[in-house]
């Protein structure tokens, strides 16, 4: 068995990257480095891999690239999809072109007929262009929304979602450390294909974005009478395709915040490349107060994501939570599956999809419009697996907490772009009946119930949050903060929909007088382990079916679950 010092020997001896075998001289006798940086490996997990980026297969950088796209051609190839060929992009950020260009040379040095996109661009570009030709696999390069020193690995195979069990561990077991990559094993550039950004963009916007909305008249709509918003790409690779999207959608230009709206891997002054992190929107939410603009739109560094903030009556911005935001774009999207003009599409049955830690108001409101909803594990390679198991019905929506949403099946997968389009779109709607969505969402409330989410987590070692989770398993409480628990559900047993390590407990109202007493709602919680850090992670809904008073209301469910949340799971996760 290879030790880390012998595998550092053996990486220095192949490394590419100047600054990397500085750091491997440097650092060669230091056992603890050795043993953080070659001890262990990269795996797959929800997303696909991301690390810092650094030397060693603990790390990101251009031989694990290397490693992980010799295994990828060799499972395209004892798959018999080597003939289809592989489709390559990558983001802005540190060694993402370099790495990019390494696995699509391997590839193509495999025999593996490979293209590339020629310019940063966003993940769902990549997605859009393994449907568009048909590839066997898609890579992208990119760590989404992780902190400044990542990088990661997307892949995606031919059914054009990201890869589920067991190719995941096909791929892993394939990846060999004994032997790696050098120079010599890669392709010479010409022999990879150049797709050009701008032609990628368009294929893109053709497929994925709908044209402009007609009104009473059939006429397009005066894009002068929509609804202004402010933009920010987060200094991520989202603006030049949105503004392209919203160009085609009949959408006047976005009001771009300037010094976030081109690519800048370093992400100079935000406190974090995550539109979900505090203070991210802060310099966006300025300028639309400044010019006088009451919805904000953000994208994260891959623009796969969407986050959205809007102005409050007395002047303050409202981040909308995930939930909140999946709920407004599913009730717009079910409005616009029954207006075409194609009636054998009209009477296909609609279905959407969303994770189990979402909250359950889009699958209520499926619910009151006729709608078949599934609920999926965590990740966009499971929400989308219902529109592969369905072919016959008509997609409308997925969507995850995390700020992924899913309005078009040309891409399937998480699309921040595509989203961000329908979204302004239905604020320009709501703002034509002279609400906003704030109280659009008031509105739904008083349709399907009051949901309130929110999400905590517990830090400890690993083995303690095992340990806990085990005893949960095999020894359930009763009752939660005075609320008896009437079901659990244990996401590895195999009656549940796929198996993952995650517990999904419901509450009935509270049952005694007194300061915990509560006649109508109901409290979910959903507790799984992360699978990045040391730390479980926990997700709560109530729910009060028929709110008096929506604001007063939602005051108190979000009291009620900060309170469960930091007095009572958190208890559970204590090491003994």
């Amino acid at each position: 068995m290879t030790t880390p010092e012998a595998l550092a020997d053996s990486w220095l001896a192949v490394e590419p990257d100047e600054a990397m075998r500085r750091d491997i001289e440097a650092n060669r006798s230091n056992v603890e480095w050795v043993e953080a940086h070659f001890g262990s490996r990269l795996r797959f997990g929800t997303a696909g891999m991301r690390a810092s980026w650094g030397p060693g297969p603990a790390c990101m950088n251009r031989v694990m690239a290397r490693v992980a796209a010799r295994a990828i051609g060799n499972e395209l190839i004892g798959c018999d999809l080597g003939r289809r060929g592989a489709v390559v992009g990558f983001d802005a950020r540190q060694g993402s072109a370099d790495m990019a260009f390494d696995a699509a040379r391997l590839l193509a040095a495999m025999g593996i007929p490979t293209a590339i996109i020629d310019a940063p661009a966003p993940t769902p570009l990549l997605a859009r262009q393994l449907l568009a030709r048909s590839a066997g696999a898609g890579l992208m390069i990119t760590a989404s929304h992780n902190p400044r020193p990542d990088n990661g690995l997307k892949v995606y195979w031919s059914d054009g979602t990201q890869i589920r069990p067991p190719i995941d561990r096909r791929i892993e077991a394939r990846m060999d450390l004994s032997l790696l990559p050098v120079d010599g094993d890669l392709a010479a550039r010409h022999a990879v294909k150049s797709l050009e950004v701008r032609s990628v963009i368009a294929e893109y916007v053709g497929a994925a974005v709908r044209r402009p909305v007609l009104d009473s008249d059939s006429r397009p709509v005066d894009p002068a009478d929509v609804t202004p918003i402010v933009y920010t790409a987060l200094c991520g690779v989202g603006s030049q395709t949105l503004g392209h999207a919203f160009a085609t959608a009949g959408l006047p230009p976005p009001i771009y915040v300037e010094h976030q709206r081109h690519p800048d891997g370093s992400f100079p002054g935000l406190p974090f490349p995550n539109p979900e992190e505090p203070g991210t929107l802060d310099d966006a939410t300025a300028l639309a107060s400044e010019v006088g603009v009451d919805v904000v739109l953000a994208n994260d560094p891959d623009a796969d994501r969407l986050a959205v903030a809007v102005r409050e009556q007395d002047g303050a911005w409202r981040r909308l939570s995930g939930d909140e935001l999946g709920l407004l774009l599913c009730d717009w999207l079910i409005g616009l599956a029954g207006d075409g003009e194609d009636v054998e599409a009209n009477v296909r049955p609609l279905i959407s999809a969303s994770s189990v830690v979402s909250g359950r108001m889009v699958e209520a409101l499926c619910s009151a419009r006729g709608v078949t909803h599934h609920r999926t594990l965590t990740g966009f390679k499971w929400i989308m697996e219902p529109r592969l198991a369905h072919r016959e019905a008509r997609w409308v929506f997925g969507y995850e907490e995390a700020l992924g949403y899913s309005v078009t099946d040309a891409v399937l997968d998480k699309d921040g772009v595509s989203a961000a389009v329908e979204f302004a779109r239905l604020a320009g709607a709501l703002a034509a009946r002279g609400i906003g969505p704030l109280e659009r969402l008031d509105e739904l409330a008083a349709e399907i119930g009051l949901h309130v989410t929110t999400a905590a987590s517990v830090r400890a070692a690993t083995e303690a949050i095992a340990a806990a989770i085990a005893r949960l398993r095999a020894d359930p409480p009763d009752m939660i903060a005075n609320r008896p628990i009437t079901k659990i559900t244990d996401w590895l047993d195999s009656s549940a929909p796929h198996r993952a390590d995650l517990l999904e407990l419901e509450l009935t109202p509270a049952t005694t007088d007194g300061p915990h007493h509560d006649p109508t709602t109901q409290v979910r919680i959903c507790i799984r382990p992360s699978g990045t850090e040391p730390k479980a992670k926990i997700y709560l809904e109530a729910v009060t079916p028929n709110p008096s008073n929506v604001s007063t209301e939602r005051r108190r469910l979000q009291a009620l679950l900060d309170a469960i949340a930091d007095e009572t799971l958190a208890s559970l996760f204590t090491a003994e």
